[in-house]
């Protein structure tokens, strides 16, 4: 009997250590990720890995990710449901285009804090929608930023309020975009703004920035929302539209990227920056026709393919998606 009793007290003992070893455990797994968030939202210790830095230890993060050689350049359209976010990244320069609205910043700085990014080069706002630009004032404040591009509009709402306080407070230089512009990235590569060229457009997506990357024998064409009135400018301008890649105007709606437009850019991987659902019928059928009809060869979106990121060695292009369901243009 005395024997029994002291086995159960046993038992419960070691029951008892191994609760409390756990409950330890959890302890110190809740006070480090409570430290680690706010060293990532307010202390910002240098020495202390990041939260970001964690998850990619393990393998988590950001996908797909991009591993680059000396040679690459890697270009990422970042998911951001019904909105626009490219992120530009080679020689260690890293320029971002757009952002998506305040709903979705978590996922972008998410997204680049995976990826090793640090420090922006420089940030391109294409035009003031918040579906472009609404958690714009939240990334600022969270990354070194060389510049702020957009372009020259009249802006009166909270959002650009709170864009303009950061920028102020931060101390960082702000340009309006302006054609004819380029901004060297390395040997053979260059981005260069060609939009807009004209002031006087009743429709806001008309003042989009738009810009022309090249590396080597490759090139993307980035269009934010312009429509067709800014596409036949840009046409009558005489300027060099041809892309291999085309980030389609508008996510796809039919008033942009049109018939003489795409004629000129003749892409053959064109890219759509839509939400899962959206009441908009994006990418409209008019424009998955007419992409067919300039021979494009591949078409994918965010909304079925997640994050897509296009690698250039300056020849070749090769492209990795979250998502492995294609696009097609004959759905």
């Amino acid at each position: 009997m005395l024997e029994r009793k002291v086995r159960r007290d046993k038992i419960i003992r070691r029951k008892e250590f191994v609760s409390a070893l756990i409950s330890i455990a959890a302890s110190a797994i809740l006070a480090a990720v409570l430290f680690l968030y706010i060293n990532d939202h307010y202390l910002h210790i240098q020495a202390v890995p990041s939260t970001y830095d964690v998850i990619r230890f393990f393998g988590g993060g950001a996908r797909p990710y991009a591993e680059l050689s000396d040679n690459e350049m890697a270009v990422s359209f970042i998911d951001v449901g019904q909105g626009d976010c490219e992120l530009i990244s080679v020689n260690g320069c890293n320029i971002l285009i757009d952002c998506g609205d305040t709903d979705k910043i978590d996922s972008v700085i998410g997204f680049l804090k995976y990826s090793g990014v640090e420090h922006l080069n420089a940030v391109i706002i294409t035009h003031p929608h918040d579906d472009h630009y609404g958690g714009m004032y939240k990334l600022l404040s969270r990354f070194e930023v060389g510049e702020v591009i957009m372009p020259r509009l009249e802006v009166n709402s909270v959002t650009y309020q709170r864009l303009s306080k950061v920028i102020n407070d931060k101390n960082i230089r702000f340009r309006y975009a302006k054609a004819g512009e380029r901004l060297t990235l390395g040997e053979d590569i260059f981005l260069d703004i060609i939009a807009p060229i004209y002031f006087d457009y009743g429709e806001e997506n008309n003042f989009s920035a738009v810009a022309r990357l090249v590396y080597g024998e490759t090139s993307f064409l980035f269009t934010g929302d312009l429509e067709r009135a800014g596409e036949l400018d840009l046409i009558d301008a005489g300027l060099n539209l041809r892309a291999d890649v085309l980030k389609v105007g508008h996510h796809g709606s039919a008033g942009s990227s049109s018939a003489e437009f795409l004629e000129k850019v003749t892409p053959r991987i064109a890219v759509f920056e839509t939400g899962a659902i959206n009441y908009y019928g994006h990418p409209r059928s008019e424009v998955l026709d007419r992409l067919a009809e300039v021979g494009c060869e591949e078409a994918y979106s965010t909304a079925a393919n997640g994050n897509i990121v296009i690698v250039s060695d300056g020849r070749e292009l090769r492209v990795l998606t979250e998502k492995e369901k294609a696009y097609s243009f004959n759905e």
